[in-house]
């Protein structure tokens, strides 16, 4: 089983263009589901992501996003970059960026709910239309969200945990390019793939971290 799983990542990154890089030990891909974090927790991590992505188109709505998410019970579940960002009325470019592109994060999370079907594609960003799927999917900004994070669960763990270690590797590949000074062919989007491999290691709380803020992305 295992060397099956280690052959799919390892076709799935030749088929996007990166082709050195090897499982070379198998027991990598052992994992415990029960030190993830909990469906309710990513669920939750998707609203906020997402009722940010909604202040930065018009950030007038930051009180009222910051009154919802305290009445909901998850304020707690944001972090001290999130709460500062929210909380103030004027923000960096530098930061709007890193936000912009939680996106990104919230749709890879609401993939492994299976609110979404269609995992990302390595070399493109989340499209309008998969985001607006995703809207879709999800309780509207404002509406009572008990009853939404009491029904999520996940996809298949096993899977979560291999998408994890392929976006780890290209991060790895991108890094030791980058290191080297060589330029990547790789079919990866860059900023995307990172978001991806940050938030599934949020998920799988990688290094025993549970601290959005703190979520390390070290590869192998």
């Amino acid at each position: 089983m295992l060397a099956t799983r280690i052959t799919k990542i390892e076709e799935r990154l030749a088929q996007h263009g990166i082709n050195n890089y090897r499982i070379a030990h198998p027991e990598y891909l052992n994992f415990d589901h029960q030190l993830f974090a909990t469906p309710r927790e990513v669920g939750a991590r998707v609203m906020i992501l997402l009722a940010i992505a909604y202040t930065i188109q018009d950030s007038s709505k930051k009180f009222g996003i910051v009154n919802w998410l305290k009445n909901e019970d998850i304020w707690s579940q944001v972090s001290d970059k999130e709460a500062a960002y929210l909380c103030n009325n004027t923000a960096t470019e530098d930061v709007i960026m890193e936000l912009s592109w939680r996106i990104e994060s919230a749709y890879i999370l609401a993939w492994t709910l299976g609110l979404v079907q269609d995992r990302p594609v390595p070399g493109l960003e989340t499209s309008a239309a998969q985001i607006s799927e995703l809207v879709t999917r999800l309780p509207a900004l404002g509406d009572k969200l008990e009853g939404f994070l009491n029904s999520v669960y996940f996809r298949s763990t096993e899977d979560i945990y291999d998408e994890n270690i392929f976006y780890e590797m290209t991060t790895t590949h991108y890094r030791d390019t980058l290191f080297t000074g060589h330029k990547s062919k790789a079919d990866v989007h860059v900023p995307a793939s990172f978001e991806r491999h940050l938030a599934l290691n949020w998920l799988r709380r990688f290094m025993n971290i549970r601290d959005w803020d703190a979520t390390d992305t070290s590869t192998m």
